[in-house]
């Protein structure tokens, strides 16, 4: 399974987690008022009152049991995910076999035929909201149907009750079957749903910030970083450097190799980037056409020219890969670097590293020049 796979079904996990959280908040107290339903008359209090009193705290305790402990956080690892969802599952299917042990005992105990009508209408009651509810998982769906309902068309016949009524329930069996599958297939409808929307998401969302040719993070991301990190190194009095660094003579690998060429010389150009600028902090940036940025957090400018030397050179002794061979190609670099205490402002480091840049391409371009006007 793939990092791509294995988000997904983080994804799917923490919505399921959600969903049957939602669900969880009141189903078991209605099968606590179901039992009080079933026991209000007859005498099973006075015959069996130990049994009616451990069947009653049994359910209580199983839905005050459903609130702990609450769901972890949608960004937990899928191992705890499951874990908390099989706990709660747990619960549910334990609720629904000590509800099919009341309808049998409804059933079979004539101390309890008094609310034998009232267990077989909360059993159905019981079962429907089961198969609407709780079947995001399909087999455990059908378990938990089956505990709470099966009872009922087993047991009937032993009660005296006609055939007709008999035979409804086994037709009704039916029933909750199309509706569980029915539900579950809606659920994993919406599921599909959530997940294709979480993608859309995560697509635009990486398409505001990177660009898509090198993988490098775009202009408005980079600003952002720039102002990010500008504010961190006044913070911490360290210094913060900028390179911008531009392909030269460019346009003559687009006019003699064609523009695929170009694009996998600019691909190229960001793998060596990511190759020399290492360090942690560093922001790299495809600022646009060949011109690329470098960000050099806790750098002064002499130590951001050496970095910068280093990416020139690197050009000149093992140059670029394309199909049509080796790539003799230069780049010219600018840097520009701000102390902690400068009041210049982002866009004034940008406007530096540019100017220095362009006075690398003056001076007969292949070379790293160094704007001191900020420092």
């Amino acid at each position: 399974m793939d990092e791509q796979d294995k988000l997904a079904m983080a994804s799917r996990l923490a919505r399921e987690v959600a969903d049957t959280r939602q669900r969880l908040v009141t189903g078991g107290l209605f099968y606590v008022a179901g039992w009080g339903v079933v026991t209000a008359s007859g005498d099973v209090w006075q015959d069996h009152a130990l049994a009616a009193g451990g069947v009653g705290l049994a359910l209580a305790l199983l839905a005050v049991l459903r609130f702990l402990p609450g769901p972890p956080p949608q960004d937990a690892p899928v191992e705890r995910l499951q874990a908390w969802l099989d706990s709660r599952w747990w619960l549910v299917l334990a609720t629904a076999a000590v509800w099919g042990g009341v309808l049998s005992w409804a059933m079979l105990d004539p101390h309890l035929a008094p609310g034998r009508t009232a267990a077989l209408l909360c059993t159905i009651a019981f079962a429907t909201a089961f198969a609407h509810n709780y079947s995001l998982r399909l087999g455990r769906a059908a378990l938990g149907i089956a505990l709470i309902y099966v009872p009922a068309p087993l047991l009937l016949p032993h009660t005296g009750e006609s055939l007709s009524v008999v035979v409804t329930l086994g037709v009704y069996t039916i029933y909750l079957g199309l509706v569980m599958v029915r539900s579950y297939r809606d659920y994993q409808a919406q599921l599909d749903l959530y997940e294709s929307v979480r993608t859309q998401r995560d697509q635009f969302e990486t398409l505001s910030r990177v660009d898509p040719l090198t993988g490098l993070a775009n202009r408005r991301y980079f600003s952002g970083a720039l102002e990010h990190l500008l504010g961190e190194s006044r913070q911490r009095q360290q210094p913060l450097s900028m390179l911008v660094m531009d392909l030269d003579h460019f346009k003559v690998v687009n006019d003699e190799l064609g523009h695929d060429a170009g694009d996998v010389c600019l691909a190229r150009f960001a793998d060596r980037m990511r190759e020399v600028f290492h360090a942690p902090g560093v922001h790299l940036a495809r600022l646009g056409g060949e011109e690329f940025g470098v960000l050099l957090p806790g750098l002064d400018a002499r130590a951001a020219a050496d970095v910068a030397e280093r990416m020139r050179a690197s050009l000149e002794q093992a140059p670029l890969q394309l199909r049509e061979g080796p790539l003799l190609i230069t780049v010219s670099i600018g840097v520009a670097s701000l102390a902690p205490a400068s009041e210049a402002e982002g866009t004034d480091l940008y406007r530096a590293a540019d100017r220095a840049m362009y006075q690398a391409k003056t001076d007969g371009r292949n070379r790293v020049r160094i704007d001191l006007g900020t420092a």
